[in-house]
């Protein structure tokens, strides 16, 4: 089973990215949030900022403990997960990046972008 990417949608909620099986069959995704941090300027003053983390990385790989309370892994699916893991890690990278994280975003995402654009992608972290 292949999969092709489908979507990236930055929304109120954070960002998620969407891949599709070649047989439209089955579907993965991604999501990431923002989360504050706290940290030292160079003038040693405490600044708040914000980064975003991964929420989330599902697909046929992912199933339900029989107490419904966790996720397990379900194996036969592990070059997919592989796959789609690394890409998400990937767009992670990107949109936490200071500099040239939209040039590679562009890069390594061929699909659908919603959201996304210069000047809301300079403010991601904001």
């Amino acid at each position: 089973m292949r999969f092709k990417q489908q979507v990236l949608l930055k929304h109120d909620n954070g960002i998620t990215a969407q891949w599709i099986s070649e047989d439209w069959s089955c579907m993965a995704i991604a999501t990431y949030y923002q989360q504050e941090k706290e940290g030292k300027s160079v003038d040693g003053e405490i600044v708040k900022y914000k980064t975003w983390a991964l929420g989330n990385c599902s697909g046929p790989w992912t199933g339900i403990s029989p107490d419904g309370k966790e996720l397990t892994f379900i194996s036969g699916y592990e070059k997919q997960h592989e796959k789609i893991a690394s890409e998400a890690s990937l767009i992670l990278t990107c949109i936490n990046a200071a500099v040239g994280g939209e040039k590679a975003l562009n890069s390594i995402w061929s699909a659908n972008k919603i959201g996304f654009d210069s000047s809301t992608f300079s403010s991601l972290n904001q």
